[in-house]
């Protein structure tokens, strides 16, 4: 049985919605650098990391992607991979590992310092535990095969579990998120879709919801291209879900009807510009 000596006060932390409740949910406290970890194969997702990205940004936490799994393609397809999120995403730092081949290990724990805490988060069967077991320099956690059916690691993880390496660092093991709620963080928003925020200044009214306004910076700029139309609807979709958290059960479904049906108007009207381009 382990003994508490003392209960350290919350300089940041990682929460997310609960998927069954109103609640947040956390991750993890006083946490210097999250790991994104996603497989680079069926598990890449740009707007997955987008949302992962909000919920750090919020926390005051530094955040780090990790592409897993890079024996599973080209060094060309990497690299192009690696070129879409520094580009998306300000050059953010990208470590890319494979527990195969041992690629990139030495990479991810040079970066890990003595006496700061690292927390792994992702999807199950990324191979956020294979990653710790190399770090740890032994099979301390227990992972499963790769599933015949999926392509992809099974799930194994199911509490957190912190570990010290012989370097000094602290590295956590989190269970696999099936999805990333979002809650009422407008300015983390803003800050990852900074973007976004900075041509709402042009804006024709100091309200725009870029959705339908006349003169709206954002729209004009998606219909020329400049924001890609996936990272648009990302961006309505994660601020909708913001605004949603505070909401009550009639809002919600009232608001609900509205933004289904203005996904599907957004969706026809920009494959329509772009097909008139």
């Amino acid at each position: 049985m382990a003994n508490i000596h003392i209960v350290l006060p919350r300089k940041t932390i990682l929460t997310k919605k609960h998927s069954r409740r109103q609640d947040n949910q956390i991750i993890a406290t006083n946490i210097d650098v999250a790991f994104i970890v996603e497989s680079i194969d069926r598990d890449y997702n740009l707007n997955r990391f987008e949302r992962y990205l909000v919920l750090i940004n919020e926390g005051n936490i530094k955040p780090v992607i990790i592409l897993n799994k890079i024996d599973l393609i080209s060094i060309k397809d990497l690299n192009q991979k690696i070129k879409e999120i520094k580009e998306r995403f300000n050059n953010i730092h990208v470590i890319s590992t494979s527990t195969v081949n041992k690629q990139g290990i030495e990479e991810l724990m040079n970066y890990i310092e003595k006496n700061k805490t690292y927390c792994f988060v992702g999807s199950s069967g990324v191979g956020k535990s294979s990653l710790i077991n190399n770090l740890l320099g032994k099979s301390k956690i227990k992972t499963k095969e790769i599933s015949g059916s999926t392509g992809r690691g099974k799930h194994t993880t199911t509490n957190r579990e912190m570990y010290f390496l012989q370097n000094g660092g602290i590295v956590i093991d989190n269970p696999g998120t099936r999805g990333v709620g979002i809650t009422n963080i407008k300015t983390s928003v803003e800050n990852i879709f900074d973007q976004i925020a900075l041509l709402s200044n042009d804006c024709k009214y100091d309200n725009c919801t870029h959705t339908h306004e006349s003169n709206c910076a954002v729209l004009s700029a998606v219909k020329r291209g400049e924001i890609s139309k996936s990272r648009y609807l990302n961006y309505i979709k994660i601020r909708k879900e913001s605004e949603h958290y505070e909401m009550n059960d009639v809002q919600k479904k009232d608001k609900d009807r509205k933004f289904e049906k203005f996904i599907k108007k957004s969706m026809k009207e920009l494959n329509k510009n772009h097909e008139d381009r």
